[in-house]
């Protein structure tokens, strides 16, 4: 179970806005709810956002002096970029102005082995090749010791980035970053590339035209994938880019879009998140980031070859997460107690250090849990990945275990880390460690939704509104509704059982909504019942004819409180890891033999039944703790069997009596509370 945080909009602003604006009442119940509630504010979200002065940057002025010098005297300038999509992008964009420019230019991006950033290795072969100038983009600005060495070389370096600086800058002849605590700019949240885009305007007088018509949709694609926030001057240029792209004059992207079977007509920032940018950052993942830049400077046949390695690749990305997940459940299985801990740190050799990011997200999202993802190399190296949830700080986390880290690096909610083998059993302690002793009530994943939905917003003009919100992204999210007390009426199986449809009848409005990756089998909800959904609502358009889909996100029997819920769960965790209880919550969480065998009976009439369906059913008798320990003790005797992967309960065939006096668990539990 999720927690859900269910926003409200003002109902006097709402009635100000919809006075004053243009806006659908729907639209502008959601403006409301996200603290959009003056007319000035809304004015600021929708007027397009004049993009900064690029020479409000500080240090522009001494980049554009560095590489107009280098320009005139054909030197070799290169480009260093990354190997993610932000990386990417930055070093096309720049690369194919300065060659349109007319400079003696290459590009050169490390390889995930390499790791991030500036390497003393990879300067020693510029240097061999004559580079006179190093060109940083979306990283550099951390590189204390390697911009030294760049001088020894004799070279000269010029940073753009955007990531945090540190106490020391790296000595450059400019370090362009808004993040830089002198720097007087005030849009700060600029991703790599829009940092390059602002390069590109101040080398051409400071002008956006010909440049944002020239790389915006190159620009929006690595913007959203870095998922910075969709608000003033990125929503601007996202905006740009989008529009820009139907039409693009980029091979690359056209075959990218084509390769993702997106419709060029209606291209979204959903498009460019979950289709275009995992094929771009598929080749820094598990190949070279070199095959995405050739793609996205190539001709049309190259381009098009280039994309149907990147698609490959993606293809390849997915296959080995799958592995890495498998691997993951089949330890979780043998040791189940891990599932207790604050923090889930798990690890395994040979893992692709690619895609343990990804696979930590999986993890978050399957159990609810921060966690760090470790590959064990040969050599006996640890490479690890880490996510984590809003009210846990990660970067936090793995400074407190920063004596046993070669290095570490992240935010609030991801981490990257390196370590060795023979450190991971402290590391873990001391990540439980931190945990315990600073936020001993951890944090859960949580659904944040605009409003309420009432039945009459369920129509296609007022859902067709919340086009004018777009484009969505971070800061700025896809529209997310509540939905209490709907009455099921019907579920319809859809892909051979795989997903399912429901019919439903909500305030006067009947309606249809489907449920991915739940079969009409393991779907607890029963005809007739009232149920809870957060859901997304989308206009669908077939044979020139308008729908309404609803996608649900979450669903729960209607009336289901949640904080007892996720306080009992907690207080489960703390029991199972052996944490002292108060008194009082023992005899909350102690069961009898009576409600034992009340709790087996229920489930033995299911034969196989998910552990949250329990819990809402028998919630009105028993909070989740006792539950859970219940199920623990039949468990243990040999009467149910719990799958940790799937969370479902099955009863087990037995051909011998069992007494629950053979459960060591029940024995505790009887004699902690038999104390008083």
């Amino acid at each position: 179970m999720k927690r859900w945080i269910i926003n409200k909009p003002d109902n006097n602003a709402v009635a100000n806005i919809l006075k004053k604006t243009d806006l659908s009442k729907l639209c502008a119940e959601i403006m409301s709810s996200r603290g959009y509630n003056e007319i000035e504010q809304l004015s600021e979200f929708f007027n397009t956002t004049e993009i900064e002065d690029p020479f409000s940057l500080v240090d522009m002025d001494k980049a554009v002096e560095c590489i107009s010098n280098a320009i005139d005297e054909f030197q070799l300038i290169c480009i260093y970029g990354d190997y993610d999509c932000d990386g990417i992008t930055s070093t096309v964009v720049l690369y194919n102005y300065l060659e349109c420019a007319g400079a003696n230019i290459m590009y050169y991006i490390p390889n995930r082995d390499e790791g991030y950033g500036l390497n003393k290795k990879a300067v020693d072969k510029l240097a061999e090749k004559g580079v006179k100038v190093v060109l940083t983009v979306d990283n550099g600005i951390s590189a204390i010791e390697e911009a030294e060495y760049i001088y020894e070389k004799n070279m000269k370096l010029v940073i753009t980035d955007h990531h945090q600086p540190k106490d020391i800058l790296p000595r450059a002849e400019a370090v362009v970053n808004p993040h830089r605590t002198d720097c007087p700019s005030k849009f700060k949240d600029t991703a790599g590339v829009g940092v390059a885009l602002k390069l590109c305007a101040a080398l051409d007088d400071g002008n956006y035209e010909t440049v944002l018509e020239q790389y915006a949709d190159l620009v929006a694609i690595g913007t959203i994938a870095d998922v910075v926030p969709l608000v003033s001057e990125n929503r601007t240029i996202v905006s740009v880019g989008l529009e820009n792209m139907s039409n693009t004059e980029n091979y690359g992207i056209h075959s990218l879009l084509e390769s993702g079977s997106v419709d060029i007509n209606n291209i979204s920032s959903s498009d460019i998140g979950f289709r275009i940018s995992p094929r771009i950052n598929a080749s820094g993942r598990l190949d070279s980031p070199l095959i995405a830049v050739k793609a996205l400077l190539g001709e049309d046949e190259e381009a098009a070859n280039e994309v149907e390695k990147l698609a490959e690749l993606n293809n390849k990305r997915k296959n080995i997460e799958t592995e890495i997940l498998d691997e993951i459940n089949k330890f979780i299985a043998n040791n189940p107690m891990v599932l207790n801990e604050r923090v889930l740190v798990l690890y395994g050799k040979g893992w692709h250090h690619g895609v343990i990011g990804i696979v930590s997200s999986k993890v978050l999202e399957k159990y609810g849990k921060p966690n760090i993802i470790l590959s064990i190399d040969d050599d006996g190296c640890a490479k690890g990945s880490g996510r984590s949830i809003k009210g846990f700080n990660l970067y936090k986390c793995v400074t407190y275990c920063t004596n046993i880290l070669e290095q570490y690096g992240g935010h609030e909610c991801a981490v990257g880390m390196s370590l060795y083998e023979k450190n991971i059993k402290e590391f873990d302690r001391l990540v439980q460690e931190y945990a315990i002793n600073n936020v001993p009530n951890m944090p859960v994943v949580t659904i944040k939704s605009d409003k309420i939905l009432r039945g009459e917003d369920l129509t296609i003009s007022q859902i067709e509104s919340l086009n004018l919100l777009e484009p969505f992204g971070e800061g700025n999210p896809i529209p997310i509704f509540t939905i209490l007390g709907a009455k099921l009426i019907a579920v319809h199986s859809l892909s051979n059982g795989k997903h399912i449809k429901l019919d439903l009848n909500y305030d006067d409005a009947k309606f249809q909504a489907v449920l991915f990756n739940v079969s009409p089998e393991d779907f607890e909800i029963k005809n007739s019942e009232q149920i809870d959904l957060q859901v997304r609502v989308y206009i669908n358009e077939y044979n020139n004819r308008k729908s309404i889909t609803v996608n649900i996100l979450d669903y729960r029997l209607h009336g289901i409180k949640q904080e007892p819920y996720f306080a009992a769960k907690q207080c489960y965790e703390k029991y199972m890891l052996g944490e002292k209880l108060p008194m009082p919550f023992l005899l909350k969480i102690v069961p009898d033999r009576k409600e034992l065998v009340e709790i087996y009976k229920y489930v033995s009439t299911a034969k196989k039944i998910n552990l949250d369906t329990i819990y809402i059913r028998l919630a009105n008798k028993y909070n989740y703790c006792k539950m859970r320990l219940c199920i623990d003790v039949f468990c243990e005797i040999g009467l149910l069997a719990y799958d940790y992967n799937t969370f479902e309960v099955t009863v087990c065939e037995v051909t011998q009596r069992k007494d629950l006096s053979d459960s060591k668990l029940f024995r505790e539990l009887k004699k902690l509370v038999s104390k008083e």
